[in-house]
């Protein structure tokens, strides 16, 4: 993959995210007029393709973010629609099906949808 100008845009407003980015808020962090919008679909549909980024569906929205050691996951409160992170433990699981199925997971994502404490009170 060839990083262009524009790849490279989309790419450093992922880096200096401090959660994952869905098209619309990258296109708002560049100011909305360097890059459109269908570029930004087309270089995050590349890095996924290319296994530099991740991607995540929160609320039929895709997220995305850079490809790292550590990864998280999401609990969705279905009322006040605020989103919590949370670490990945399944590592156990996965050597668990490599060794019974011998498949070789590349990649998941894991949500959790329900009612946050707040919401709960």
């Amino acid at each position: 993959m060839k990083l262009t100008t524009k790849r490279q845009m989309v790419y450093d407003t992922l880096k200096r995210a401090k959660k994952p980015q869905s098209a619309d808020d990258i296109y708002n962090a560049l100011g909305g007029e360097k890059l459109n919008l269908s570029t930004i679909y087309r270089t995050l549909e590349i890095f996924h393709q290319d296994a530099l980024v991740s991607r995540n569906y929160l609320d039929n929205t895709a997220y995305y973010y850079l490809n790292e050691a550590e990864h998280h996951h999401f609990m969705v409160c279905e009322n006040c629609h605020k989103k919590y992170e949370f670490d990945c433990h399944i590592d156990s699981l996965i050597e668990e099906i490599k060794i019974t199925y011998g498949f070789e997971v590349q990649h998941h994502d894991l949500n959790l949808y329900g009612i946050c404490k707040n919401c709960q009170e």
